[in-house]
Order: C-alpha cells, then sequence, then structure tokens
C-alpha cells in the first residue's frame, strides 16, 4: 500500500487514532486539516467564513491531491472530502483506506461543546442527522471499516496496525465507459466481497421491476450464486460463503468442471437453472471462483441471465489475474470451435487475492509468467528491467515480489482495456505472441502444450519477425529472449509442421481476407499492432525459432 487513509464523521476519532496508528507503523501523519489551514494561512472556520463551503471544498480537494502524491503515510482526511467522486478516486488509488464508524449518540456526545467544526453550527444533534445517513455509504465502502464506539483510541490504533501488518492491498481501476470497477489486488480479501456485493446495482440499465423474481426460492435482491470447480471449492470456498452469510446475503455454490469442460453449453445450462433455483433477479449476482475457464463461463451466465446481472471475478490462478479476468470478454466453447459463443460484459470487481496463488502447481505458476513478461515487453520498459532484476523472487512466490508483478502486470492490461473495452483497435497489442502462440495449441493439441509456453515461443517468432522486418533491434530481441529463458519458459521447443501453423494463423480471429495481422515489438516497453508481414518473412522465422 502507497498510503493509509483514515475517512469518517466528525467525531469518529481520525485525529486521535491517527497520530498513534502512524507511530505503530513509522510513518508520518497528516491531518489535511492542517494541509488546507497552511495552504491558506486561516482556520478552517476562518475559511469558511470567508470562502464559503465551495471554496472550502475546493482548496480541500487540491491539498489532498498534493498531500496523496507523497507516499508512506498515514492520512486523516475531512468528514466531508469522500463525498466528491473525484476525491474519493484519489483516496482509493493505490492507498488504503480506513473507516472509523461510531454511532449517532456516541458522536453527538464527542462533538458537544465543539467550536471549531463550522458544519456543527446547526448543532452536533441535527447535523448528525441530516449528513450522516448520506455519508456512511460512502464510508462502508473502504477496505476496513472499524467501529470506535466504547474503545480507546490507542486501542483501535493498536488493532489497525495488527490488521494492516503485511496487508499491502493495491486497488487498480479500470475506467471503461458505462462500467468503471477495480481490480483489488493483496491479501486476504475475502472480507472485501460482501461489502461490493451489497453495493445498488446502479450501473444496471433499466427498470429492474419488469424483471420478476424466478420462481424456485430465494427474495432475488442480495442473492448470491458461486460458481467453482470442486478442487477450488474444497480449498476457497467456505471462507467465502461464509463471509457473504455473515453479511446477511444468500449464497449458493454452484459446481462446474475443472478446465476447459466448463465452457460448455450443457455446463451454462446448468449454471442457469442454479440462477433460477436461487431467486437470483438483477438485483442479484454472481461470483467466479477459479481458474480462466470458470471465469469464462460464469462471465457469460451473468451477461446472458435475465440480459444481464452483475458479477465479480475471484481470480485463483496467477494467468486468471493477469489475463482472463481483465477485460469483460466470456465466452463458451462450441462443436464449431473454441469460444465462439461469448460476450463482453464487464465484471463490477476483480479481487485477486495472492494467498489462493500458494496452492498453485509450480508448473503452472511458471507458465503463467509469460503474460506477465508479455505485458512488461509490450507495455512498460521500468517493469521488464524490475522483472530482469527481480524474476528470482517472483519464482519463488516472495509475497512482496508476486504482489508487485501482478499489480503491474493487471495496471498494464487495465490501462489498454480502459481505452478500447469492445476490442476493436488498440486492445490487439495484448495479443503480442498471441498469433503464433495459439497455432500452436491448435496444430498440437489443446492441453497438450501449456498456453504459457506456447505464448512464450509466439513472442519468440514475433521477435523474430519484428527484427526481420526492421521494427525492432537486436538488443530488443536478445533481452526478451533473457527474460523468457530465465522464467524457464523456451526449456522445451515444440515441433510442428510449418504449413499448418500457417494454415491456423491464416484463421486467427485477428485475421483479415485470411491473412494474420500481427502485433510487432519496436523496443522493449513498446509495440505495434495491426501490421501486415511478408509472407516469406514469417517463414523464414518459423525456420529460425521452431523444428519442422
Amino acid at each position: 500500500m502507497n498510503n493509509v487513509v483514515l475517512v469518517g464523521f466528525m467525531g469518529s476519532g481520525k485525529s486521535t487514532v491517527g497520530p498513534q496508528l502512524a507511530q505503530r507503523m513509522n510513518r508520518p501523519f497528516v491531518d489535511l486539516d492542517d494541509v488546507i489551514e497552511a495552504d491558506a494561512g486561516q482556520s478552517v472556520a476562518e475559511i469558511f467564513s470567508s470562502e464559503g463551503e465551495a471554496g472550502f471544498r475546493e482548496r480541500e480537494a487540491r491539498c489532498l491531491q498534493r498531500a496523496l502524491e507523497r507516499k508512506g503515510l498515514v492520512v486523516a482526511v475531512g468528514g466531508g472530502a469522500p463525498m466528491r467522486d473525484d476525491n474519493w478516486v484519489r483516496i482509493r488509488n493505490g492507498n488504503c483506506v480506513i473507516a472509523l464508524t461510531a454511532e449517532p449518540d456516541e458522536l453527538a456526545r464527542r462533538l458537544n461543546g465543539s467550536t471549531d467544526r463550522p458544519m456543527l453550527q446547526l448543532g452536533a444533534p441535527s447535523v448528525i442527522t441530516s449528513l450522516l445517513p448520506r455519508r456512511l455509504s460512502r464510508y462502508l465502502e473502504a477496505d476496513v471499516v472499524v467501529p470506535t464506539d466504547g474503545i480507546d483510541p490507542e486501542q483501535v490504533a493498536q488493532q489497525l496496525h495488527e490488521r494492516l501488518s503485511g496487508n499491502g492491498l493495491q486497488r487498480i481501476r479500470i475506467d471503461v465507459p458505462g462500467s468503471p470497477h477495480e481490480v483489488i489486488v493483496g491479501y486476504g480479501l475475502t472480507h472485501l466481497v460482501p461489502e461490493e456485493i451489497s453495493k445498488s446495482p446502479s450501473a444496471l440499465v433499466g427498470d429492474i421491476s419488469k424483471y420478476p423474481s424466478p420462481s424456485g426460492g430465494g427474495q432475488g435482491g442480495g442473492t448470491v450464486v458461486v460458481v467453482s470447480d470442486q478442487g477450488v471449492a474444497d480449498r476457497h470456498a467456505q471462507p467465502l460463503i461464509k463471509a457473504l452469510s455473515s453479511a446477511g446475503l444468500s449464497a449458493a455454490l454452484h459446481l462446474v468442471p475443472a478446465g476447459e469442460p466448463a465452457k460448455d453449453l450443457a455446463v451454462l445450462a446448468g449454471i442457469y437453472e442454479a440462477l433460477a433455483a436461487a431467486g437470483v433477479d438483477r438485483r442479484g449476482a454472481l461470483i467466479a471462483l477459479g481458474g480462466g475457464s470458470v471465469g469464462d463461463v460464469a462471465g457469460f451466465a451473468a451477461a446472458t441471465w435475465m440480459r444481464g446481472i452483475r458479477y465479480i471475478q475471484m481470480p485463483t490462478t496467477l494467468l486468471a489475474m493477469v489475463d482472463s479476468s481483465i477485460g469483460g470478454k466470456t465466452a463458451i466453447n462450441l462443436p464449431a470451435g473454441k469460444n465462439l459463443a461469448g460476450a463482453v460484459h464487464q465484471p463490477s470487481a476483480i479481487f485477486c487475492d495472492l494467498d489462493y496463488l500458494a496452492s498453485l502447481p509450480n508448473e503452472e505458476f511458471r507458465t503463467s509468467l509469460a503474460e506477465v513478461i508479455k505485458a512488461a515487453i509490450i507495455a512498460d520498459r521500468s517493469f521488464a528491467e524490475w522483472l530482469s532484476a527481480n524474476l528470482p523472487g517472483v519464482l519463488r512466490r516472495d509475497s512482496s515480489s508476486i504482489r508487485e508483478a501482478v499489480a503491474r502486470s493487471i495496471a498494464i492490461k487495465a490501462t489498454v482495456v480502459a481505452s478500447d473495452p469492445t476490442e476493436t483497435g488498440e486492445r490487439a497489442i495484448l495479443n503480442y505472441g498471441h498469433t503464433v502462440g495459439h497455432a500452436l495449441e491448435r496444430v498440437i493439441g489443446f492441453g497438450r502444450v501449456r498456453h504459457g509456453e506456447a505464448v512464450a515461443w509466439g513472442m519468440e517468432v514475433a521477435a523474430r519477425i519484428s527484427l526481420m522486418a526492421e521494427a525492432c533491434t537486436q538488443a530488443s530481441v536478445t533481452a526478451q529472449h533473457a527474460l523468457l529463458t530465465d522464467a524457464g519458459l523456451l526449456a522445451e521447443r515444440p515441433a510442428a509442421s510449418h504449413a499448418k501453423l500457417i494454415d491456423a494463423m491464416r484463421h486467427d480471429k485477428k485475421s483479415q481476407s485470411g491473412e494474420p495481422r500481427w502485433v510487432l515489438l519496436r523496443e522493449i516497453g513498446r509495440a505495434d499492432y495491426g501490421r501486415r508481414v511478408d509472407p516469406s518473412i514469417v517463414r523464414a522465422a518459423l525456420a529460425e525459432v521452431l523444428p519442422e
């Protein structure tokens, strides 16, 4: 986490708990009101008198932005600051947000006799009655919510310190027009999921009253179906179900097959039946708990049930965390081909709980790093340099190294997806290495070569094509090769017929009139998409990189 930000109503304890928490965390403490007063050369009361509340709020927003540009702080912000959406985005961006709460009677007791708060001119009880209900819903969106009634500030600070130790939670916003949402990356995130489900389904369009609850049980609103496979469910489902139930949500678990067999019409029909049995209407939600296949079929069910309900992605594999869970692409397989029936349906949130990776087999973890390396190669030279220095720690699954690698990979894809949510332009850059990678999977046989290894060899071919087409230098090709080799992704060279690979590439969904469109490397951290390449160069690159 960058900063710890305390939010809450007047009298909730931010200014007393904050310094003690900062001392325990060995961080500087910043009270935003002090920053505002220093900026204006006046007290908060004098600013309200001379500039009015509107002027104060503008000054508050500027000072908040400046304060949060620093790192490693504990920051207490005024009770009204989080109510501005732009402030809330800044507060949450990369920070851990803690809301301190107290009952109205306790707040009134603490605020009794206060003379330095301009918002209390009408008296504490009436101000609490009018303002608290509106602000409380925003406070409850915090990462951690702590009631302070009857608890000494030192005890609150100690509880928070124990709870935050090692948390390292990061939030990455995906600004898809009409469907903005966040990816939350960290450890032990299950407790945050009920809060997300409990939010009003405001992203849905239309009058939900015309969609009656399905017969068969449940009240629809607040009803959740968790879709998972047996192996994942055995390890992770019960804590999630318990957290949902403890929050007053009706939760049902529905199991699907593991892997690609989950992406089947019959499996999809089974999810529909589970949604109907639970009584899930457009106020309800679906949670995809598992790898990419579970996310694909569960997301497609959410996209098509009642013309679209909310769903949350809870990826349990590294590949799903950095790739398939992001972007809203959902699909099932048909006899005619893979992923032919699908929809783009953005999740309302993505929770990447890094604790889930502890049970991931080493080979699956390692091969998933191809997508991490790809993200660095196409979009972020500094990330590629970081990987070069820190890959041993990532391979050891060092907690801080994994968190950094996952968060930076997600941030890259989030930026691309936000700029091209419907996959009509720039998003094609994410297919670097996939033209040959998908062809290898198709020719050798899906499941006989791991996706990450196929993509890694596809990146090797794409880099060689880029060099032959004079799009990049040998230094870039060498740097990419070193990263893939160090990750162990080039240990076994796959053998496939070049003629069959070329034919498979003609049928790639990014091809135009049977001619592949390539993502080519320009330099480490930069690539071009939609490039035409002379077929002779493609054949020469295949001959250099892959044997017949």
